[in-house]
């Protein structure tokens, strides 16, 4: 992967954006054959991605995502092979905890409504439960399991699919942000960098929680705001936890990793404020107990550990909860693939795919009509399904 390679005067795509999001849409832009740069202003892996919590899950998603899921999820157990590297993945499910009686209904219907489209997910009941996840806590009085989730290492995962672009031929700069885009006729025809201009006719704006300033450049707006999912890192134990947790009534994401210590989010935030020229994320105390009192609660052999890092990283989220992908009305060539929500990390493989195929060949295997920026458009934009953390 190139630091400090030349720039490149043309391309056939910019991508703005070195997450695990723009770097998978370089490989697989690169992997046909396309002429591709990758812009990020930092280093790869630097902001959302190096603060995610890693799962790879599909029960949960809204039903606009959910086909992105399931195709994303047959693709990760191939993906160290594919990119060279590992990206530490395992896949030991995802099981998300019911404690009272009276959430159990609506979790049963999202089941329900899961299998109908093809999931493969169940209820679990009582100790059942534990079958899976012997050191819940006991309260816990069920669980949807879906036995093909997982979790991966966010780091090493954006690494990989930067190295596997960079070695299909994609230029990779980093320290190199975008400073503007250039178009004609409403139709994209370079960005400008601090080294000069890269002409192209493609940009995709995979910058994350800096992708309202990249559409700013552009000439229009979006519905995004930034946010700070924080992360807690554990001392270690013995290996007892294999699926991934998450609960109904609680704020929690809970992993154990392969080393013994476990990774915890969920949703508990970071603050962000306003930098001179960009946001920052600074960790609070009350999300850190927070995150430790619901992560505890749920998995009481918790209270043996202690925390050994806190962490926060900067990311999108949009009005819906749900990505804006695909192509915008009214700037010719300018793809949106942002706005991810803090649960884009598990679809990264498969929305490569899909953003690289609408731009080398004008088609996808599955609809982005769902999933565009135009739908804002319409009032009254929410959730279809409140999102479970990842």
């Amino acid at each position: 992967m190139s630091r400090n390679h030349p720039q490149a005067s043309s391309a056939d795509a910019v991508v703005i954006g070195g997450g695990v999001e723009g770097s998978s849409i370089a490989y697989q832009l690169a992997k046909r054959g396309l002429d591709v740069v990758l812009l990020e202003a930092r280093e790869l892996a630097s902001a959302a991605s190096g603060a995610s919590a890693g799962g790879v899950r599909q029960q949960g998603r809204d039903p606009r995502e959910l086909p992105i899921a399931m195709r994303a999820i047959a693709m990760w157990p191939g993906l160290s092979e594919e990119l060279g590297a590992d990206v530490d993945y395992h896949q030991h499910g995802h099981l998300t905890l019911v404690e009272f009686e009276s959430d159990l209904p609506a979790l049963e219907q999202r089941v329900r409504a899961q299998q109908e489209r093809g999931l493969g997910i169940e209820m679990l009941y009582g100790d059942d439960v534990r079958e899976v996840a012997g050191g819940v806590g006991e309260q816990v009085i069920a669980g949807a399991f879906c036995a093909s989730d997982g979790h991966a290492n966010p780091i090493w995962t954006t690494k990989a699919f930067g190295a596997a672009a960079a070695r299909e031929g994609a230029t990779v700069l980093e320290r190199t942000p975008a400073t503007g885009i250039l178009s004609d006729s409403g139709k994209v025809t370079g960005v400008e960098t601090a080294d000069g201009v890269i002409a192209t006719s493609w940009v995709v704006n995979a910058a994350g929680a800096w992708s309202p300033e990249i559409c700013k450049m552009a000439g229009f707006d979006v519905p995004i705001h930034t946010r700070a999912p924080q992360m807690l890192l554990t001392t270690e134990l013995p290996m007892d936890l294999y699926p991934v947790i998450g609960c109904v009534s609680k704020l929690i994401s809970l992993k154990q990793l392969m080393n013994g210590r476990y990774l915890i989010g969920g949703g508990w935030p970071a603050s962000v404020y306003q930098d001179i020229d960009s946001p920052l994320a600074r960790n609070r105390h009350d999300s850190i107990t927070g995150s430790a009192s619901h992560s505890s609660a749920i998995w009481p052999q918790l209270l043996k550990t202690k925390v050994l890092r806190v962490w926060a990283g900067l990311e999108a989220e949009t009005d819906d909860v749900v990505p804006i992908l695909g192509p915008v009305d009214h700037v010719e060539g300018f793809i949106m693939a942002s706005g991810f929500s803090g649960h884009g990390f598990a679809l990264s493989p498969y929305v490569g795919v899909l953003i690289a195929d609408y731009i080398a060949t004008g088609e996808t295997a599955i609809p982005m009509d769902d999933l565009l920026l135009k739908r804002f458009d319409a009032p009254g934009a929410v959730p279809t399904i409140e999102p479970l953390p990842s």
